[in-house]
């Protein structure tokens, strides 16, 4: 079972995944951040010891304040031990070959494209 990070502006979409995560039996934690910035504040307790490092994060590319592509160039930056063990699937309605592609060269593991699928999506945390 992974901790997760769902990061997404859309509450509906965090609902519905959290929910199908536990459902699946595939989740221990789940936490969610509705845009890049609050993601990276997460960070900050889970630097301090207040939370453990999530396993997997959900990221969204299109967020108000913080885009997903904006996260991952911070995440890149932010020096906590273990952060290199952290897989980053996107999760977009996108399905443009530059951002996946951008999105790779910034860090990201995997790019699952809306709506999510149990299939891809146990196939995906099963991967990390």
């Amino acid at each position: 079972m992974k901790r997760v990070l769902l990061v997404d502006d859309d509450s509906i979409f965090n609902f519905l995944s959290s929910k199908t995560l536990q459902h699946m039996g595939l989740a221990s934690e789940i936490h969610m951040a509705m845009n890049g910035q609050e993601a990276l504040t997460l960070f900050n307790d889970y630097y301090q010891g207040a939370k453990a490092l999530p396993d997997v994060i959900l990221l969204d590319l299109n967020m108000p304040v913080m885009d997903g592509f904006g996260f991952l160039e911070a995440f890149r930056r932010l020096r906590i031990p273990g952060k290199e063990h952290v897989r980053i699937f996107i999760v977009s309605s996108s399905d443009d070959p530059e951002d996946r592609q951008r999105a790779k060269e910034l860090g990201a593991d995997h790019y699952l494209t809306k709506p999510l699928q149990e299939q891809s999506l146990r196939l995906a945390l099963e991967m990390a």
